[in-house]
């Protein structure tokens, strides 16, 4: 006679978001690129309305110091090879050392963002750079204007040099958890060299949230030619605002 089978406890249901409401009831949101750092960029929804705006943070900053941080730590462990085969430690341990703080130097050149997000005259939200540093991991605080932390958005310096990948973590430590992330490693490299030229060559962003979809940001005109849209699946258990943070430092943060 066979053992009946013990009762397991049902599955957690999935998070549900908070309830949408304003300008980030929308589950589309149109941005603007290429906005010169200091004016105005808007976020328009499906039917072209301004819903939501922000003063653009564009920097060229940032990618010359991640290219000149590149060159500054490939050249060094370079010289580190060559004068460990040429046995000459000591001086390896010194251009190591100093390739490794001319490296963080640079990195700590990069300004710090701190941006408020506006819904029509009034401020909605802000995301601010928890610290000057962005190396090796730069978080970002997602707050709503009374000081309601919504989120942490991380994201690592090295993701530079293959997909860039953001992580989404909570206000508290047993929340749920997720991430964007580019949509291949070859999209990525294809960005890197084509994407200023050309939008066609930009790589999509995937966002994941509590284990499902939570949508996309577009950055390559799609089949209707629609480009720069946070497009976030109805049911997703995503905080819309966290996802609208996220879009503007996706999309904001380079020219």
């Amino acid at each position: 006679m066979t053992e009946p089978l013990p009762d397991f406890p049902p599955s957690p249901p999935k998070p549900a978001p908070p309830p949408a409401t304003g300008a980030f009831a929308h589950s589309r949101f149109h941005f603007m690129s290429g906005i010169p750092s200091g004016q105005t960029a808007n976020v328009r929804d499906d039917a072209g309305a301004v819903v939501l705006s922000y003063r653009s943070f564009a920097s060229v900053v940032g990618i010359i110091a991640a290219l000149v941080a590149g060159v500054v730590a490939v050249a060094g462990a370079a010289g580190v090879l060559f004068l460990l085969m040429e046995k000459r430690p000591i001086p390896a341990a010194i251009v190591l050392v100093l390739s490794a703080i001319f490296t963080v130097v640079i990195i700590l050149l990069v300004p710090r963002i701190d941006v408020t997000i506006y819904e029509g005259p009034d401020p909605a939200l802000t995301v601010s750079q928890q610290s000057s540093a962005s190396f090796p991991v730069a978080t970002y605080i997602v707050t709503t204007i009374d000081g309601k932390q919504l989120a942490r958005l991380r994201k690592s310096f090295f993701s530079r040099f293959g997909r860039n990948r953001w992580t989404i973590l909570p206000p508290n430590p047993h929340g749920p958890r997720g991430e964007a992330i580019e949509e291949s490693l070859a999209q990525a490299f294809l960005r890197k060299i084509g994407g200023k030229f050309s939008p066609r060559y930009q790589s999509n962003v995937r966002i994941r949230y509590a284990g499902s979809e939570a949508g996309w940001i577009i950055r390559r005109p799609n089949e209707t030619g629609d480009v720069d849209v946070l497009d976030l699946a109805p049911e997703a258990p995503l905080d819309r605002r966290v996802a609208v943070a996220l879009a503007v430092l996706v999309l904001g943060a380079e020219p």
